[in-house]
């Protein structure tokens, strides 16, 4: 008897303190100032007011003046930032990062916050966020 209320106690605890919450918060950026188009979307999961795991994803389009473009920068961008993907999508292309237990955006992943206070801090810098 004493292990059932044991037991019922700890599932309280872990409902109540929401241990092992989890959310996903992506965010989305369009600049089509220049020649160059750049749609951006950050998928950041947030588990237990921190920084989880990041998935940053730009895909750059390229005039038609610029594509032949495309692949030297897809190869400068390969030798100067080995942690990034760089594909060939039509027209341009797209950089991929993806992020675990570091730093992003300035705050380290280790530093405590909240989905809400992410949220906020990339609505700030023209995210669009949900």
């Amino acid at each position: 008897m004493k292990k059932r209320y044991i037991l019922l106690l700890l599932c309280a605890i872990f409902i109540l303190t929401g241990c092992g919450n989890t959310k996903t918060l992506t965010c989305t950026s369009i600049d089509e100032s220049s020649a160059l188009k750049k749609y951006s979307t950050l998928t950041i999961e947030v588990k237990e007011n921190k920084i989880d795991d990041m998935r940053f994803v730009v895909d750059i389009i390229f005039p038609e003046e610029y594509q032949y473009q495309r692949q030297s920068m897809i190869n400068e961008i390969k030798t100067s930032k080995p942690y990034m993907q760089a594909i060939l999508i039509n027209n341009g292309i797209r950089l991929i990062t993806e992020d675990k237990n570091n730093s992003f955006i300035g705050i380290p992943t280790d530093q405590e916050i909240t989905y809400n206070e992410l949220k906020e801090v990339l609505e700030l810098q023209d995210y669009t966020c949900k």
